[in-house]
């Protein structure tokens, strides 16, 4: 995990994303309350968060299992001034309790793929109040027909589909679907793998011949010529929609 976190923990992201990207998925939520209570699953180093806090005006509490990411976000927060909104969870997002109708909007920039995207929507649904809103990035299908490295190497997350069969998982179970967006190439490279790139050049000499920190360097390496690659194939997607209102 410390090798894992020296290269995957210092980027300005944890996935692709941009505050565009944000700020286009939030201006969908157009029935919000003046101050939402926000969570925000998987924050990540928290740069969302602090965009979330901007963007809404009102309360956020950003839930991760890594402390160095909570940290970060605490600290970003000071920096921007928006701190006295913000609360932060250390704990698995596979744990999450909170009572029904607790939140406005959940959140969450590539990070749901750790409960799975469907399971993970499904433990959201009672969270979240009665016409409340929850917003997901998730990487999916853009062409059929993949070749068959990029087939094997998403074999580590099976749920991985087109917008159109993401949308049918969406509704099937009870929400409305308001809006979804593909994020451009710039989302990946630019507070992502570029850094990362960055940080696997530092590192290779450093770390030369100690197998678990070449093991970590190689895996981001793969993750980096994978997307360069085959980045015709498959991307990520923002998800906007709306829970039921209740009878």
């Amino acid at each position: 995990m410390d090798y894992f976190l020296e290269i995957f923990g210092t980027l300005r992201r944890a996935g692709p994303g941009s505050s565009e990207c944000t700020q286009r998925a939030y201006a969908m939520m157009t029935e919000l309350p003046t101050a939402p209570h926000i969570l925000d699953i998987g924050c990540g180093p928290g740069v969302q968060t602090v965009d979330l806090l901007r963007l809404s005006g009102g309360t956020v509490v950003a839930l991760d299992f890594l402390p160095e990411m909570i940290e970060r976000t605490k600290t970003l927060a000071i920096e921007a001034g928006v701190d006295s909104r913000l609360t932060v969870l250390d704990k698995d997002m596979n744990l999450i309790d909170f009572p029904p109708g607790t939140f406005d909007v959940v959140w969450s920039e590539a990070a749901i793929y750790n409960m799975g995207f469907e399971n993970g929507l499904r433990k959201i649904f009672n969270i979240v109040r009665p016409g409340g809103y929850v917003a997901v990035s998730e990487v999916v299908w853009l062409k059929n027909n993949p070749p068959a490295p990029l087939r094997e190497y998403w074999q580590q997350y099976p749920e991985i589909d087109t917008v159109a069969n993401k949308l049918t998982v969406i509704e099937r179970l009870g929400y409305q679907p308001v809006g979804s967006f593909l994020l451009p190439v710039s989302a990946w490279t630019e507070n992502y793998y570029t850094p990362m790139e960055q940080r696997i050049a530092e590192k290779s000499l450093e770390w030369k011949g100690i197998p678990e920190a070449m093991a970590v360097l190689d895996e981001a390496t793969q993750e980096i010529a994978i997307f360069r690659q085959y980045s015709d194939y498959f991307g990520y997607a923002f998800f906007v929609m709306r829970a039921p209102e209740r009878k």
